[in-house]
């Protein structure tokens, strides 16, 4: 576990100057060991919010902690950071684990959790993750948490193919394996805003592998950009950047790996595969004859729409879903050939790298949840 002076360095205690100034860190330091001490011993008060999605566990961005819980937070935060800039690690990895522990643990070093689930990342004992006494150290749980050559055995971080492209909420239940795969993006408001009272620079660079065993990805794309700031429940979308690639024209001759019986290009097989594996397999579909709009990709075979489980103007969980698929699309829309993507009233497209206005296209009515794509991402490829 971490002493009492690690926990003043962490807060930025043990560098105050002057009589008065000192006086007054000793003060926020007694007030901060206390709350340290009896946060792991239960949940009280502003401790608890409230879920979003309903029924996934933790809070979402709100209420917003202020006061001696927030100093805990903050404390964890740059121990964590700490670690991840130690091994070199990006900035990014430290907002994907402070994303994680908001939502395993409110950032709070917790001596309880579902079964055997402990400390700030709520790793378990009995999945390998180390003892009880290990996980409930700040800095190994951290270490466990980003991975690499030392152990515990879980894949970490670190180990985890082209993480640095795929949408945070997908990167850290990649990690954590978690039974509320889309509830760590609601949290990055929150972390963004606990990084920079804690002045950690998330946009620090880094080697993503660092401290990772055996061999590396051969290439990977531009991290993801910060979301908008009132982005609730799914982390909002993204912008990318023009993309000049070279897409030759492809002919209709694989069989449609979604299963409508339809004839897709080999660049939208690929894609599909892709966004199987890295969006832990979503509802989609490719291939359709579109007989009431001839003009689109589907019947060539160059797109496909992906389902979020509902209207995502009513559903939470669902712009979630639909903002993490957009977003991943996007970060990886160089090396997949994608053209465009239509999304929650808008659309995004290669070209120019930016968001517009969906207006149906003619075609569709762009208030219907449906024919303004509010319930399923459409994705056309060249």
């Amino acid at each position: 576990m971490y002493s009492a002076r690690d926990l003043a360095d962490a807060a930025g205690l043990g560098s105050a100057g002057g009589l008065v100034t000192k006086v007054a860190a000793v003060g926020a330091f007694v007030v901060l060991m206390v709350v340290v001490m009896l946060a792991p011993f239960g949940a009280r008060g502003d401790q608890v919010s409230a879920a979003c999605p309903p029924g996934a566990p933790g809070g979402a961005n709100d209420p917003q902690i202020r006061g001696p819980l927030r100093v805990v937070q903050i404390s964890y935060a740059r121990i964590i950071d700490k670690v991840a800039a130690d091994r070199g690690l990006p900035g990014q990895a430290t907002l994907v684990a402070l994303m994680t522990a908001l939502q395993e643990s409110q950032l709070q070093n917790l001596t309880y959790g579902d079964r055997d689930s402990v400390g700030l990342f709520q790793q378990r004992p009995s999945a390998g993750w180390g003892t009880v006494q290990q996980i409930l150290d700040p800095v190994y749980s951290a270490e466990a948490f980003f991975g690499g050559v030392n152990p515990p055995s879980p894949p970490g971080l670190v180990d985890i193919d082209g993480w640095d492209s795929m949408p945070y909420t997908v990167v850290a239940q990649a990690v954590q394996v978690s039974a509320f795969p889309d509830a760590y993006a609601r949290h990055e408001d929150t972390a963004r805003e606990i990084a920079e009272e804690a002045g950690i620079d998330l946009n620090r660079a880094g080697d993503p592998y660092a401290g990772r065993s055996g061999p590396r990805p051969v290439t990977t794309v531009a991290p993801l950009t910060a979301a908008p700031a009132n982005a609730q429940c799914g982390g909002g979308l993204i912008n990318g950047r023009p993309i000049a690639g070279n897409w030759p024209t492809e002919q209709q001759s694989v069989p449609d790996p979604t299963g409508t019986g339809g004839m897709v290009t080999p660049r939208t097989a690929a894609w599909v595969r892709a966004a199987q594996a890295a969006l832990q397999r979503p509802t989609m579909s490719c291939w359709d004859a579109h007989l009431w709009n001839p003009t689109s990709d589907h019947p060539l075979g160059k797109a496909c729409d992906l389902f979020v489980g509902g209207d995502g103007r009513k559903l939470a969980a669902a712009r979630a879903k639909g903002d993490q698929i957009a977003n991943w699309t996007i970060q990886t829309a160089d090396r997949t050939g994608v053209r465009y993507i239509i999304w929650y009233g808008r659309i995004w497209s290669a070209r120019t790298g930016q968001w517009r206005e969906y207006n149906g296209g003619g075609v569709y009515n762009p208030t219907d949840a449906t024919g303004g794509h509010y319930d399923h991402v459409h994705v056309s490829l060249y």
